[in-house]
């Protein structure tokens, strides 16, 4: 098998190709674009886990980045209140 890296275009289009001809082994797709059997079945997984994301109609990319978002906040807040504190301490030291 080659070494070479497949675009998603490319990835889609053999796995929706096992769909299109339910005949065919996934093995004679497989050697026609030089890709290992378990290369197929690991993007075929991939593809069906994104499709079943897509149907739970929560987008994972807006919630992180909420949270990450929030957690960015509360370590600004942090770093407000410990410079605060430094001043006070050196104040205080003096």
């Amino acid at each position: 098998m080659s070494g070479r890296v497949y675009t998603a275009d490319e990835k889609y289009n053999i796995i929706m190709e096992s769909f299109q001809n339910p005949n065919i082994a996934i093995a004679s797709i497989c050697r026609e674009h030089g890709i290992a059997v378990s290369m197929f079945y690991k993007w075929k997984e991939q593809f069906l886990e994104g499709g079943r994301k897509g149907l739970a109609g929560k987008d994972p990319d807006k919630a992180l980045m909420k949270e990450n978002e929030e957690l960015k906040g509360i370590i600004g807040e942090m770093t407000i209140a410990n410079e605060i504190l430094k001043k006070n301490y050196i104040k205080r030291k003096r």
